[in-house]
């Protein structure tokens, strides 16, 4: 016997009706395996937070917001130096879960997005892959060109790459070979380089500033030429200067905003 169109369409929707309701179920889950994860990351509880956090991500693969907290209860039980495997084993969950972000972001521009490819580029950095996080940082200027952040983040591993090699009073550039040499000046350049474009973003980018004064004396180790050197010590020196005063300013400016009440228990 044939069923007429009507009760076909009826059949249809109860059909569909439990599959809606299973997903919505799921859904409503995974946001409150979110919520309980948050307490317990508050509370510092990472590990167990990190577990609610995964829970929510199975519950709801789409669920992005659960997808930054478990990234970052990774990040948080990672301490940079540390001996113990684990730590750097953490450092790695977080970086392939801040991946996973990026991977599955419709808006390679959205706020998730950005801080979860400059987080890689941290953790990277933190664990001394200096390269794979200039990787990172460029792709976050790909996707946003204007981010005055990532141009610091270049700057900051450049000159941490060229200040091991030269030493602190720059006693080991004698010994260096002149491809040793043109690379760290090559560093020293591009590195002056992303601080002037993170600045003309950031007029007042007092860490910027800072180091530039710091890549400026990195580059009089190199100078043999004493009037040379001496014109890149003061160029340095003003820098710094003017980066104090601004740091000063914006602490007497934050010094002057009404304070947050804390909650009383």
């Amino acid at each position: 016997m044939r069923l007429n169109s009507k009760w076909l369409a009826v059949l249809l929707v109860l059909a569909v009706i439990p599959l809606s309701g299973c997903s919505f179920m799921q859904k409503l889950r995974a946001r409150d395996n979110l919520n309980k994860g948050v307490k317990l990351f508050t509370e510092m509880k990472y590990d167990a937070a990190a577990q609610l956090f995964q829970k929510a991500v199975d519950q709801d693969p789409e669920f992005e917001e659960a997808q930054m907290y478990l990234a970052t209860a990774y990040t948080s039980q990672f301490v940079p130096g540390s001996a113990d495997p684990r730590s750097e084993e953490m450092a790695q969950k977080g970086i392939e879960t801040f991946k996973k972000v990026v991977a599955n972001s419709k808006d390679p521009n959205s706020q998730n997005s950005m801080n979860a490819m400059l987080s890689i580029a941290s953790l990277y950095y933190q664990l001394k892959k200096y390269e794979d996080s200039k990787e990172w940082c460029n792709r976050v200027l790909t996707a946003n060109p204007q981010n005055a952040d990532a141009y610091y983040r270049i700057a900051v591993i450049n000159f941490d790459d060229v200040f091991e090699k030269t030493g602190v009073q720059g006693e080991n550039v004698e010994y260096m070979s002149p491809e040793e040499k043109a690379t760290a000046l090559s560093n020293i350049d591009e590195g002056l380089a992303s601080l002037n474009k993170a600045i003309e973003i950031r007029p007042t980018y007092f860490d910027a500033m800072e180091y530039q004064n710091l890549l400026w004396r990195e580059k009089a180790k190199f100078e043999s030429n004493e009037t040379a050197k001496a014109e890149l010590i003061r160029q340095a020196d003003l820098v710094s200067q003017k980066a104090l005063a601004l740091r000063l300013k914006a602490q007497e400016e934050e010094a002057k905003l009404p304070k947050k009440l804390g909650l009383t228990k």
